[in-house]
């Protein structure tokens, strides 16, 4: 009977090992079952925050393209400026050429005009005197001064001196 209570009591405390085994692993179980549950929640969350992420990259991506966009026409814009300023500054350059260039054929004409103007003058000086019956000679007076200005001679009244010399090649 001794080993009978021994026998019976070792099973008793196998039988008890055994339970509080089983029920360690019941609570293990349980354990896991609710770290599942929480990883399934969690993983739910993720996915939630995974969707808002696409989102928010779909979006970043559609504002990219239209930053690439806008930047592209302002690049464009800026390209079409300079094409603008540059024939600006080409045509004023041409402008500008011309203008130096009228202004030369301008003070070429006004010599011209000056000397023509002073031939004219030196002309009437000779013509003067033979027009008014002076025989002796033609008047011919040298500036020893330049700051004078040379005297002007007025044709007189219906007396033009360019239409005398045509009138008196015709009676030769």
């Amino acid at each position: 009977m001794h080993k009978q209570k021994k026998a019976t009591s070792k099973a008793r405390w196998e039988s008890d090992q055994a339970y509080a085994a089983l029920g360690t692993l019941h609570a293990q179980m349980e354990q896991v079952d609710q770290q599942r549950a929480a990883a399934q929640e969690a993983r739910a969350n993720d996915q939630v925050v995974l969707a808002g992420l696409q989102e928010q990259l779909e979006t970043a991506h559609a504002e990219v393209s239209t930053a690439r966009r806008q930047r592209d026409a302002v690049e464009n814009r800026v390209t079409t400026i300079r094409i603008e300023r540059d024939r600006h500054r080409d045509m004023s350059n041409a402008q500008d050429h011309a203008e130096r260039g009228l202004r030369q054929q301008l003070a070429q004409a006004q010599l011209q005009v000056m000397n023509l103007q002073h031939e004219v003058h030196y002309l009437n000086n000779q013509l003067n005197p033979v027009l008014d019956g002076e025989e002796d000679g033609p008047n011919m007076e040298e500036d020893d001064d330049e700051d004078e200005e040379e005297e002007e001679v007025e044709p007189e009244e219906g007396d033009d001196p360019i239409t005398d010399l045509d009138s008196d090649h015709d009676k030769d």
